[in-house]
């Protein structure tokens, strides 16, 4: 009987760790990447906590909204730099276009940065938000989206901005691929609206 016991205790123990181990995970490419963005690690940063819709990265991968197909690959200005292919595509849209599931960030998805956990979407437009922060050094602030897997898991990309209190800033999409077990950037892809 103290065998069952100690095996029921065991398993659920067991199965979390695994599940905790997978989805810090998904994050690693995220974390690599904001390692290359020079962010000082012992600076704050705002983090937006609700994660931006992945619209927002499917919309500038394609050149534009929606499903239809925008980007000419064979155009020498191609920003995705072949990358775009149709097939891949209609999967990637039609997985991740319609999730309207909000998903939050939490501090411990970014283990190596200050970051401070804000509510909200479009925090620099809020007055309260910035009247918080008028008087503090921090004056930045970072928008994610969830990673998105691509091309039949070999790419992942995801949203990233960087803006700035006095509304400047940057956003763009982010596509990176494991080579010899590690993480590296592809391709950045600037927003054709703000950029």
């Amino acid at each position: 009987m103290k065998r069952l016991k100690k095996i029921v205790l065991i398993i659920p123990f067991f199965i979390l760790s695994c599940a905790s181990a997978q989805y810090l995970e998904s994050y690693e490419p995220i974390n690599v990447f904001l390692d290359t963005q020079n962010l000082d690690k012992n600076k704050a940063y705002i983090l937006q906590s609700d994660k931006e819709l992945n619209k927002q990265a499917l919309r500038i991968f394609n050149g534009g909204q929606g499903a239809e197909h925008i980007i000419d690959s064979t155009d020498p200005t191609d920003p995705t730099d072949g990358l775009f292919i149709e097939e891949y595509w209609k999967k990637i849209y039609q997985e991740y276009a319609n999730d309207t599931v909000k998903r939050y960030w939490k501090k411990e998805d970014f283990p190596a940065y200050n970051f401070i956990l804000e509510n909200g979407t479009g925090l620099t437009l809020k007055e309260s938000f910035l009247r918080k922060y008028i008087n503090s050094r921090i004056n930045e602030m970072i928008i994610l989206s969830e990673p998105m897997y691509y091309m039949n898991k070999r790419y992942i990309m995801f949203y990233y901005a960087k803006v700035y209190f006095d509304s400047s800033g940057s956003s763009q999409v982010i596509i990176m691929k494991k080579e010899n077990g590690k993480w590296v950037v592809v391709r950045e892809i600037g927003d054709y609206i703000y950029n």
